[in-house]
């Protein structure tokens, strides 16, 4: 048996002609396609390979056989990519690091990156049927969908979308809502498993523990139905499963807030989710107008969230209000771009240890974004900040344009 459990060349059938003892590369098969006999030697080794040894398998074997608890407590919980980087194969005495031993540390880097993708693909699949069922949205009003266009229109001019019952098509939420589960939960949930520091700190956040149960705080800001409250269950999820000692650990519990700007018209939709991925009582709806102030009156519950929030998420939305987030003020006589309005008094009022994610269909806010960060006590990531260090990147792009931020002293 090689590394993976499957049977070795010598004693695997040919995939080309079903004979023993050579690969299908060296077959000298006459038979230009395959035959039955190699049809059915190839369905059973990828039959095998799927049923015996998938990569979450393999990433709960490393993780415990190589025993990651030898530098950390009995049941501390393991972040598996900062163990992984800590466990990169280096050259002690001056002698040459094999490349055996760089392929099989690289594997095991693929291995969680394709357990945690099917693990996230294969709950979503299944959440978007029972949502699509529960709001009555078929494949045919997915395909009749006229969002994109509505959408593409309000980033360009910079105002919100209308998502409320004021919209001609009674349906259309719903349909948004079913339509945008998948692609969006994916950016978010694909994005914390990137491999930088600043999504290291997200995820110790969703770690599990022993002593207690703990609970993070997050702040979901045009967040519609709760999309970034099922990423972060679906990544909390996978990273206790994953660990040595998980029956000694307890789960993370997230708790979510969601801000919009048409709260009564998602809240509906935010419960039959929040049903349908049984986690009601976590999922809560409350109102923002990205447009105004946090000291508005209508923004009371914002501001009593913002003292313990421990991450803040805005997705898709942020350029959608980017006429009234970034507006022209006159420093020294000289109009410049700056942010204003919620936006503003969340990067000043945040406290520290807060973790801020920012994606979008577009960046031109970034900058504005990181010189208001950069003010106030953050530091950040984004695109600009992916150089090339000795010829490998920081970070790679998840969705087509991100920001990570994190406060580290309150000013």
């Amino acid at each position: 048996m090689d590394d993976d459990g499957a049977t070795t060349s010598s004693h695997r059938l040919c995939f080309q002609c079903g004979g023993l003892g050579h690969k299908t590369c060296y077959c000298t098969s006459s038979e230009r396609n395959n035959n039955d006999e190699g049809k059915e030697s190839y369905k059973r080794y990828k039959d095998n390979r799927k049923k015996n040894h998938t990569h979450f398998d393999k990433v709960v074997n490393w993780m415990a056989d190589s025993n990651p608890q030898e530098d950390h407590s009995e049941h501390t919980a393991i972040d598996p990519l900062v163990w992984l980087n800590s466990q990169a194969p280096t050259s002690i005495d001056g002698s040459c690091v094999t490349q055996r031993c760089l392929d099989m540390h690289r594997s095991k880097y693929n291995d969680l990156d394709k357990a945690q993708r099917t693990v996230f693909g294969g709950t979503i699949a299944q959440l978007k049927a029972r949502l699509s069922d529960r709001l009555n949205v078929s494949p045919e009003d997915e395909g009749a969908s006229q969002w994109h266009k509505q959408l593409t229109r309000a980033v360009e001019l910079g105002q919100p979308a209308e998502f409320s019952a004021n919209n001609e098509d009674e349906q259309c939420i719903k349909v948004y809502a079913v339509e945008k589960l998948q692609p969006r939960c994916r950016q978010l949930h694909h994005l914390i498993f990137h491999d930088n520091s600043f999504c290291a700190k997200i995820r110790s956040k969703l770690l599990p523990s022993a002593t207690n149960s703990l609970t993070t705080h997050c702040m979901s800001l045009g967040g519609g139905p709760g999309f970034d409250h099922v990423s972060f269950c679906i990544a909390t999820k996978f990273l206790h499963h994953i660990q040595p000692k998980r029956s000694d650990l307890l789960p993370n519990r997230i708790k979510t807030q969601v801000y919009d700007l048409y709260n009564d018209d998602w809240e509906p939709v935010m419960e039959t989710l929040g049903h349908c991925f049984d986690d009601q009582e976590h999922l809560t709806m409350h109102h923002v107008d990205l447009r105004l102030d946090l000291a508005d009156e209508a923004h009371e519950q914002l501001r009593s969230s913002l003292q313990t929030v421990d991450i803040i998420i805005a997705q898709f939305v942020l350029h959608e209000n980017s006429s009234f987030i970034a507006q022209d003020v006159e420093i020294d006589g000289v109009p410049q771009k700056q942010i204003v309005g919620v936006m503003r008094d969340i990067l000043t009022m945040a406290p520290a240890g807060t973790i801020m994610i920012i994606t979008d269909s577009a960046n031109t806010l970034f900058p504005y974004l990181k010189d208001a960060a950069n003010k106030n006590g953050w530091t950040y990531l984004c695109a600009e900040e992916q150089l090339r260090e000795e010829g490998k990147r920081r970070a790679y792009l998840g969705p087509k344009s991100f920001l990570i931020l994190e406060r580290e002293v309150y000013k």
